[in-house]
């Protein structure tokens, strides 16, 4: 069975990035009271998960219309990485759901695919005497939308500011220097 995290609701939550850019490292991170879980992602997840979320939140906006308080204030602070960024896991997995009941969104974090545990089982029919694999870890975040929002903002700012891209081949330049293949 998968080690459940579960965060309900959130105090906080962000996307950003650690390091310099062309080494940079990109984290998932939410706290409730004391407790403050950071999960290692890809830079393409943070910057799809963005998109994904400002649709996801627009779709959701017409069936269930958004109060106009709920928008809430400013969170770019809360929406900011918090020290330490230490990650419990890598998130292979994202997905978004919506709990009409208590308006709050869902973000839900997988260290596994199904494919992933399917090549467990099948690794495990296989030589039986073996045990199986953990299941991984599952974090469920609820948030509010507002949260969301602000996670998405600044998760498209983190995704931003990494190396200038090639005006000619539009490869990520290192501040190094750059040998452009367009050259050759």
């Amino acid at each position: 069975m998968a080690d459940v995290i579960e965060l309900d609701p959130v105090e906080t939550l962000g996307a950003g990035a650690v390091g310099v850019p062309g080494q940079r490292a990109f984290y998932i991170q939410a706290r409730k009271d004391d407790v403050q879980l950071t999960v290692l992602v890809e830079k393409e997840q943070v910057a799809m998960l963005a998109t994904e979320a400002l649709q996801f939140l627009e779709r959701l906006a017409g069936e269930f219309p958004e109060d106009p308080g709920e928008h809430g204030a400013s969170l770019a602070f809360e929406a900011d990485l918090h020290e330490p960024t230490v990650p419990l896991f890598r998130a292979r997995l994202i997905g978004l759901g919506y709990d009409p009941s208590r308006r709050l969104v869902l973000l839900e974090l997988r260290e596994r695919t199904p494919e992933d545990e399917e090549a467990a089982e099948a690794e495990a029919a296989a030589e039986p005497d073996l045990l199986p694999d953990e299941e991984g870890f599952v974090a469920r975040l609820y948030a509010s939308r507002a949260q969301l929002r602000a996670m998405a903002a600044h998760g498209v700012e983190a995704v931003g500011a990494g190396r200038p891209r090639c005006s000619l081949c539009d490869f990520p330049m290192d501040p190094d220097g750059h040998i452009c293949p367009r050259w050759n």
